[in-house]
């Protein structure tokens, strides 16, 4: 029983790292080399302290990320095809990529629909719970981004101007997050191992990011803890989101919107604005508009949330493919954490 359980940890422990080296790895080294030439190379075209070369800086990368991706996968799906012996004819792994991404006529409308409940139900309310009980939070975090020459549109005196370079910005870098976590991540990881897997595989390395790359943890020790806490929640139901429905642009929308909320609120207190009174301005109109929703769509959310809890439920039970001990199911898990740092090191090459 002892050598079933291991070649068993053995095969759970190999389709983690293939995935890693074979794919992430990869992907990540290329984009981290293309980057380089964006860092050296748009200084010399654009300003470093102008918006414009914020906007550029976040676009460029949001482009390449997506490039890269689909290019790798044209290879990927060429070198598989060549080498498989199936007869029948698979959807090629950009084109199924790619669709993540699609909006048709029978589906924009739920699109759409499914982006708003994330914001209003998820998103504004998270936010707002975590302002309000941490007041430092926000000017730690305002004083934080403008160092970062890639943040000056925080500085434009101009509403109109400013809120322009904030709408372009944040669905860049929200579009780039999505890409990685939800669509790179999540998606293609469940094509390799279980779908679940690769919902806490993502939602530890998209927590880890959010956590070790924020400057709040040098303040505040329990900051750190509250901010990985939060962003565990959000990244466990955008990446259980993506599972159910394959929608990219939902949660592109939803996190851009929250996004350019947190940018207004840091906008108008850098110019003096009152922070509490900039949340209940900001916050109080849109948590009523949540309320109706959650009251309106009360059967849809539950069924979500029944689904949800489903999935986590069977997440910490063993799988009958290839798990024959508690022990087994333990090693997996504890194996997709690990795997979700290794993620996060070699992410830290594409966010810097």
């Amino acid at each position: 029983m002892g050598r079933i359980i291991s070649i068993n940890r053995k095969k759970i422990a190999l389709k983690r790292l293939k995935f890693l080296f074979y794919e992430i790895v990869p992907i990540f080294s290329i984009i981290f080399i293309i980057l380089i030439l964006e860092w050296n190379l748009l200084p010399l075209i654009v300003n470093q302290s102008t918006a414009l070369y914020g906007m550029l800086f976040y676009l460029i990368r949001a482009l390449v990320l997506v490039l890269v991706i689909i290019l790798f996968l044209i290879i990927l799906n060429k070198i598989s095809t060549k080498n498989s012996q199936k007869v029948e004819k698979e959807l090629p792994l950009h084109i199924g990529y790619l669709r993540l991404y699609s909006m048709t006529r029978k589906n924009y409308t739920y699109q759409l629909l499914y982006g708003f409940l994330l914001f209003f139900l998820i998103l504004i309310p998270l936010e707002f719970l975590i302002s309000i009980s941490l007041p430092n939070m926000i000017p730690a975090r305002a004083f934080s981004l403008v160092f970062k020459k890639e943040n000056t549109f925080l500085l434009l005196d101009n509403f109109a101007q400013f809120l322009f370079f904030s709408v372009v910005i944040q669905f860049s870098l929200s579009f780039s997050e999505e890409t990685i976590f939800r669509g790179l991540i999540t998606k293609r990881g469940s094509e390799h191992f279980s779908k679940i897997s690769a919902v806490m595989i993502s939602t530890f390395f998209f927590a880890f990011m959010e956590l070790f790359l924020n400057p709040l943890i040098l303040t505040v020790s329990y900051y750190g803890i509250i901010w990985f806490i939060k962003s565990f929640v959000i990244g466990l139901i955008l990446s259980m989101t993506i599972i159910r429905r394959k929608w990219l642009l939902p949660l592109i929308i939803a996190k851009t919107f929250d996004s350019i909320i947190s940018s207004v609120i840091i906008w108008e207190y850098l110019r003096g604005g009152n922070f509490t009174q900039l949340l209940i301005f900001i916050y109080c109109p849109l948590l009523i508009i949540s309320l109706i929703i959650l009251i309106v769509q009360r059967s849809r959310v539950k069924e979500s949330l029944q689904i949800g809890k489903r999935m986590i439920k069977s997440y910490f039970k063993n799988d009958e493919k290839l798990e024959v001990s508690s022990g087994d199911k333990v090693f997996r898990i504890l194996f997709d954490i690990f795997l979700a740092f290794l993620l996060y090191l070699f992410g830290i090459l594409i966010s810097v």
